[in-house]
Order: structure tokens, then sequence, then C-alpha cells
């Protein structure tokens, strides 16, 4: 076995993730050839128990996520009204992130696939809109980032909208600490809700490729950031649709513990035992925001 990683996105460049593996040559040329004129591939070899070679694939043509289009009408024409509220409101804590990190940092907000709006309203529909605002916030939460509709920043902008939730809850009086800050503390904190569960999902989505990758010797995985997926850590002998189910489970049952540790982080007791409000309800309150801003 080898402690050498095999990267997940390529480490030339990140645009391209791997979508295929295999130790035989012929198989890969014929893999290649099956891809579409408009997607770009590229192929990596290491060595594991055996030369394995690995297609890297790019099927995005965005790069800065300061370059995506927002022509959404069609996919809100579609929504319920409530829905869209929430939708667009989920959409401009993402710009308002991009835009602050494009300030903030030297390099602009990566961007390795479009927005899949879509996506949202089946994560809203996956919420189980009754218990107390915590239980609930973890679940929109989770839901938003397991739906993987952004292209880039899916954690930040989930845990704002957790922030919006609950100050639908109890009053716009609720804050986080800032997501795009240098605070040490905060980041060693918050890794927690970003940077585990970014391993656990990447697994979720990989479980096939992951396994194979494992049978042929590869014992970690590397994420960009220098974020290294154990791969012995996690169970790989699973069909896609268990993995979806008992990685988002688990991604669930995390999440609502780091809600618990950021509700006594703040010192809010507000949270405690504080029956949440449904969808309406939440939209509702994000309309009468957006009313007091005029």
């Amino acid at each position: 076995m080898t402690g050498n990683p095999v990267y997940y996105y390529h480490p030339d460049d990140d645009q391209f993730s791997l979508d295929f593996v295999n130790p035989d040559r012929e198989k890969i040329d014929d893999r290649l050839d099956s891809y579409e004129k408009a997607t770009e591939t590229r192929v990596r070899s290491y060595d594991l128990d055996e030369t394995v070679y690995g297609i890297y694939a790019k099927t995005n043509d965005v790069d800065d996520a300061g370059e995506i289009e927002y022509g959404f009408d069609a996919a809100f024409a579609k929504m319920t009204p409530d829905t869209r509220v929430i939708v667009r409101n989920f959409l401009g804590i993402f710009r308002t992130i991009r835009d602050g990190q494009s300030e903030t940092e030297a390099d602009s907000l990566d961007a390795y696939k479009e927005i899949d709006i879509e996506r949202v309203p089946d994560a809203l529909d996956r919420v189980h809109w009754s218990g107390t605002a915590s239980q609930v916030g973890a679940q929109l939460a989770s839901n938003l980032v397991l739906c993987h509709a952004l292209p880039n920043a899916n954690h930040r902008t989930a845990l704002s909208m957790y922030e919006s939730y609950v100050n639908a809850v109890t009053g716009p009086t609720y804050e986080l600490p800032s997501l795009v800050t240098d605070d040490e503390t905060w980041h060693a904190w918050v890794d927690d809700f970003v940077v585990d569960p970014k391993r656990l999902l990447t697994v979720r989505r990989n479980v096939g490729l992951f396994g194979h990758l494992s049978q042929f010797g590869c014992d970690v995985v590397r994420r960009k950031g220098d974020v290294d997926v154990p791969l012995a850590e996690f169970e790989l002998d699973l069909y896609p649709h268990e993995a979806l189910s008992k990685y988002a489970r688990i991604h669930e049952q995390r999440t609502s513990a780091f809600v618990e540790r950021l509700r006594s982080r703040t010192n809010d007791e507000r949270l405690t035992g504080t029956s949440g409000i449904d969808r309406g309800e939440f939209a509702d309150a994000i309309r009468r925001e957006i009313q007091s801003r005029r």
C-alpha cells in the first residue's frame, strides 16, 4: 500500500476532477473515446500496487464565480411563491459571500460549475419544518450543502442561511461570527462544519470510484487545500443510492451537533427549546426583511 495521495482535482488545474481510474491503458483509451467533444480530459498516472491511470474531466467553462450568469426566470417560474422567496434569499447570500471574498482576497472565488438552482427546492422539500429552531435550522443547512447547488462556498452559504432562519425565529439580532475572516480560532472551530464534511461529501458522490482506487492500493485521496480523505475510514462497498442515503444521514447528524456547539458558543439561550417556523413563515419573514430595507 502506498501513502502517496491520488488527487481528486488535477494538481495543475483544479477545474478538472477525477472521473475514471483503471490500470489497463486500453480501457483508459476506450473511455477517452466515449467522452463528448466538448468535454476536456487529462490523464495522470499513479504508482499504487501497480501503475493506475486516472482520467480527469472538465465540463465547465466558468472559472470565476463573478462571471456566472443569474438568469433563472424559467426555474423561478416553476417554484411556489414561498419557495421562490427562499431561493432568492439563498442566491443573495451567495452573491454577498462571493463579492466579499473578491474584495478581501487576492484571488476571486473559483467556480467549478454553473449554479444548479433547480436543486434548491428539492433540498427545501427534504427539510422537516417542525421541531426546535436549532433542529430545523440544522436540517436546512445540511440539505442545502447536500444538494450542492452552488459553484463554491456551499458550506458558508448554508451556514448563513441557518443564520437567516434563526433570525426569522428570534428576530433580527442573531449573528454568527464572520465566515470571511482571518480569525484563526474561528476558522479552526468552523472546520468541524466545513472541512471534515467535505471529506464525507466527496466520498458520498464517488463511492464507486474510490472503491476502485482502494482496491488498486490507494490509501488517500487529496482534495483542494490539501484536505486528505483517508479511504480506510469510510465504507466504500455500497451501491451509489446506499452511499447517498447513508452519508446524508451522517452529514445531518454532524450538522446538528455543530449547530448545538454554535448555540453554546454564541451563548444565545433563545434557541433552547424554541419552536421553529415552517417554510411559509420563513418566506414571510424574508419578505418583511426585504420590505424594511426599502
